[in-house]
């Protein structure tokens, strides 16, 4: 919900933010929260992105602007950069997808806090087809999904579509350079709040050498090369945590060991976000134990 001043009603009116938190304008909305942080959401009411904006506000505050009228002074500033994004987009077309383009758009979506970073990456992925390189633009969709996904508040189907997107990325297109670059943010950022990642990463890359191609086989091993060090850090930092420590539990479940997810299950609250994550990580647990006993 947003302060209830005169300042955020007014900017409302003009930059499509929602006061209510019950109704999705068309194209997006913004919402603020006490706790500094800026969200925003689709048409449906999913959230697609959330930034920190505490310490933004602390220096405009400083000038002598309350909590409302600094938010309003934050938007404002980045909305009336000379280039808005919509022009950014064009030019990428009509760049037809030029390096010089996309640093561009990546540029104004650091001016605008990381707001319509979703969009920006459903944009790179549909104007695929009117670039010089239609893969190299998908990935970049991707990437910055990625991106958006690593910054926003636990959504648990964001995560799952992120994982979904590039495991198809790179089982199609293995011979391109994105794909290799995709393999971090797939372990990073889509991988994240999953159970048991040796076995998933383990699945990814039996389907993506199924097709017997020295390019697939590759990135296979990149994956499983790269799976390797990421859970040698995720048990080395497990070890020096105490019981009950907050991100004690993720990286049980990122470890895949399902005794210890669901011990600490039995005596952990769960909040709305992490509902789903903790349901899936009490099944897979439950079915790891099981096939473990029948062998």
């Amino acid at each position: 919900m947003l302060l209830p001043s005169p300042e955020l009603k007014q900017l409302s009116g003009r930059f499509a933010i929602c006061l209510s938190g019950k109704t999705s304008p068309a194209n997006c909305d913004i919402r603020y929260r006490q706790m500094y942080w800026l969200m925003v959401f689709d048409g449906q009411g999913e959230l697609r992105g959330a930034c920190r904006l505490g310490d933004e506000l602390g220096k405009v505050m400083k000038q002598g602007f309350d909590v409302p009228n600094a938010f309003v002074e934050i938007v404002e500033a980045a909305i009336d950069q000379p280039t808005s994004l919509e022009q950014l987009q064009r030019n990428y077309l009509s760049a037809r997808g030029s390096d010089a383009s996309y640093e561009a758009l990546k540029e104004k979506l650091e001016q605008l806090q990381g707001v319509g970073k979703m969009r920006v990456a459903r944009f790179l992925v549909d104007a695929k087809a009117k670039t010089e390189d239609p893969l190299r633009s998908y990935a970049r969709g991707l990437q910055v999904e990625a991106d958006a996904c690593s910054r926003q508040v636990i959504n648990y189907a964001a995560f799952a579509k992120l994982r979904d997107g590039i495991a198809e990325f790179v089982a199609t297109n293995p011979q391109h350079p994105a794909a290799a670059e995709l393999l971090e943010p797939l372990l990073q950022v889509g991988l994240k709040y999953s159970f048991d990642v040796a076995s998933k990463c383990r699945a990814y890359a039996k389907r993506w050498s199924s097709g017997g191609t020295e390019a697939g086989e590759r990135r296979a091993d990149q994956l499983l090369k790269q799976a390797d060090e990421l859970l040698a850090k995720a048990r080395e930092e497990r070890r020096g945590m105490k019981p009950r420590q907050y991100g004690l539990l993720r990286l049980q479940a990122v470890c895949g060991d399902a005794e210890a997810v669901l011990a600490t299950l039995e005596t952990t609250k769960t909040f709305g976000v992490f509902r789903p994550i903790h349901a899936e990580w009490r099944t897979e647990a439950k079915a790891k134990i099981a096939t473990g006993a029948r062998k």
